[in-house]
């Protein structure tokens, strides 16, 4: 993975220091060579403290980034967790209430049927009444 903050910091750091040698090249006619080196080294000194600079500071940053990342994940995983528990809190509370609603569903049709019986019954007592009228009067008529 990349860090794009350190190379940020890289490159900011480069371009002061490529600044300074610069400058350190337009001296190189007229300054002893003696002198330019000691300027050189003196300049790569600073330029390594700086990037020890940078890796500390990276490092504080990754730590961050890292500690951010970790609660972000560690939210999720409560979220999740508190939303399983709330399933199963509702799945708890939906069992009895499905089998009462199954209850209510048998009850209901087991009226339907006591109903559709006594509709039937009624309509065949209707029937064997019509039946009887007819017979009596083919008897009352053969008499």
């Amino acid at each position: 993975m990349l860090n794009y903050n350190k190379n940020k910091l890289i490159n900011e750091c480069l371009v002061k220091y490529y600044e300074t040698f610069a400058h350190t090249l337009d001296t190189a006619d007229y300054v002893p060579q003696k002198y330019n080196d000691k300027i050189l080294k003196y300049i790569f000194k600073n330029m390594k403290r700086q990037f020890r600079k940078i890796d500390r500071e990276d490092r504080l940053y990754q730590r961050q980034a890292s500690g951010k990342a970790k609660a972000r994940l560690k939210q999720k995983k409560a979220k999740v967790k508190e939303q399983t528990e709330l399933e199963k809190m509702q799945a708890k509370l939906q069992a009895p209430y499905l089998k009462f609603k199954a209850k209510q569903e048998k009850a209901e049709q087991r009226k339907r049927a006591k109903e559709l019986l006594r509709q039937a019954k009624v309509e065949v007592k209707q029937l064997i009444k019509q039946a009887k009228n007819k017979t009596d009067k083919e008897v009352k008529d053969n008499v």
